[in-house]
């Protein structure tokens, strides 16, 4: 009798404080923001496609322009997955020189990867797959990211029909072609 007491009590405790946590979590508040920010950087909770252009554009700006990102094209360089994990390995870079610049976490990464591809233009079918993950490296968020098909990023695909104003669009490139090109 005593011990079910015991346990009563200890699942009443344990009960008050997931629901307290729960509402605090969920209710608008700047705290529930920060869990739910650093939840999503740590990918147990998904970008949506509006979260992930809002980072795509305030991380991506800390160090560029919104205009020379825009007007970035195939024929400057390879396509935004190398881009962006390059950026990782600027970042890191930059640390060594003093700045202090927050690295890329990989949910991070392959949201705003997917932002830019779908705003801008996915130039990955352009290259051989085997080249991209040679300069990819160990990056494996961006190798496995450069597995999934276009059609199944969700990211990329609730992007897919908005354009980023100012974008520079080049000759076609990265629109959707059949296998024989490839």
């Amino acid at each position: 009798m005593k011990m079910n007491k015991k346990r009563l009590i200890a699942g009443l405790v344990l009960f008050t404080v997931a629901a307290a946590s729960g509402l605090v979590i969920l209710t608008p508040n700047p705290f529930s923001e920060m869990v739910i920010s650093r939840a999503q950087a740590m990918g147990y909770v998904s970008y949506s496609a509006d979260e992930a252009m809002a980072l795509a554009y305030g991380r991506c700006t800390q160090c560029h322009s919104d205009e020379k990102i825009l007007k970035y094209c195939s024929r400057c360089g390879p396509p935004f997955i190398v881009v962006t994990s390059t950026m990782r390995k600027y970042i890191d870079l930059s640390k060594t020189q003093g700045l202090e610049i927050e690295q890329f976490t990989d949910a991070e990464i392959v949201a705003i990867t997917q932002t830019w591809n779908a705003l801008i233009g996915n130039w990955e079918k352009d290259w051989p797959k085997k080249d991209l993950k040679k300069l990819l490296g160990r990056d494996q968020a961006l190798i496995r990211l450069l597995e999934i098909p276009v059609e199944e990023r969700p990211i990329e695909m609730a992007l897919k029909n908005k354009s980023a104003s100012g974008a520079y669009q080049r000759y076609g490139l990265g629109e959707k072609r059949d296998n024989a090109g490839q």
